[in-house]
């Protein structure tokens, strides 16, 4: 039986909070500021190296990762180092015009969370109430290229993608357009896997009795092993199996954005390869097929997995982003 994993020493740790240079860049910052809850969420900005941005791309990363380890490249860093700006699809975008901001949810990352546990919250309405009370505070704590009345664009990996699809079912007239890499839009592929076949049918008795359990089981990135020894070795992502509130909680998201695609008439791109075994690529394609918008397009990522910002082709990837939003932010 699963052990309760409780930490003797509350996370994140404050010793090791500070962002190295190498990862801000020359012009990159961070602050913190207190959610609703209490929690200290841990917020990172880079702005464009321009009079005036063009836009702000709201950096939304996935589970058990951050950030920094998200958004930023490989290059240059390695196995236990973090990430850096140089060369990043961050650094390329600044030059393009585009302010980049984002924050750690809640108990990821750098940020604080419930019970003093890495990689727990109570509800996903929490996370996308902490992304909506950021967007409020962006021009007060980022400053120049954080202006209000900028253009805001979703920048969404994997559980990320869920977290602007509820946004922007909840309050689309905020964004302009959104980008999808790998969304976790759909998990029906991913539940039918390890012990989520017998985890499924009793994730309510779970989600009771047990939410913090670690019990249900992803998959590992395979395709490119260095990659996730990466991963495996970044202090400040989570390596453990999901936790059951977690879980649940996605479950009871996606289905939910599954029901709505329609709802969604905002132009979008999602990004999905067919090999993609972590996230579901039926749920970009369904996106695509379902919702409204006049403008959405569907990219697929040939010889990719999930990790599409820093497997091989991802400069690709990067092109055709920028080209899309060339074309929604004329």
């Amino acid at each position: 039986m699963p052990k309760l994993d409780n930490n003797q020493h509350p996370w994140p740790p404050q010793d090791r909070l500070e962002l190295s240079e190498t990862a801000k860049g020359p012009h990159g910052f961070t602050k913190q500021w207190k959610n609703a809850q209490g929690y200290k969420i841990f917020s990172y900005f880079w702005p464009a190296k321009a009079k005036q941005s063009k836009g702000i791309l709201l950096l939304l990363h996935g589970h058990g990762v951050n950030v920094p380890f998200e958004f930023l490249t490989r290059k240059g860093a390695g196995v236990g180092i973090e990430r850096v700006y140089k060369d990043s699809w961050i650094e390329e975008l600044n030059n393009r015009g585009y302010s980049c901001c984002g924050i750690d949810v809640q108990s990821k990352g750098r940020s604080e969370g419930c019970k003093g546990l890495k990689n727990y919250f109570e509800s996903f309405d929490n996370v996308v109430a902490d992304d909506f009370a950021f967007m409020d505070r962006m021009a007060d704590l980022g400053g120049k290229g954080f202006e209000a009345g900028l253009p805001v664009f979703p920048f969404a990996v994997s559980m990320g993608g869920a977290r602007a699809a509820m946004m922007i079912l909840r309050d689309e007239k905020r964004f302009k357009a959104a980008m999808f890499y790998a969304p976790m839009l759909s998990l029906e592929r991913l539940s039918k896997k390890g012990l989520n076949p017998y985890l499924k049918p009793m994730i309510d008795l779970f989600n009771f009795a047990t939410p913090t359990w670690r019990i249900a089981s992803a998959d590992s990135n395979h395709m490119y092993p260095d990659l996730q020894e990466e991963f495996d070795n970044d202090f400040f992502s989570d390596q453990g199996k999901t936790r059951v509130r977690l879980a649940a909680e996605y479950l009871r998201v996606t289905e939910h954005i599954m029901k709505n695609l329609k709802s969604i008439t905002l132009p979008f791109v999602t990004f999905h390869s067919e090999g993609d075994t972590m996230v579901d690529p039926d749920g970009s394609h369904r996106l695509v097929a379902e919702a409204s918008s006049e403008i959405k397009v569907h990219e697929d990522c040939p010889g990719s997995w999930h990790i599409l910002i820093n497997e091989p082709g991802n400069e690709k990837t990067l092109e055709k982003t920028i080209k899309f939003l060339e074309r929604v932010n004329a």
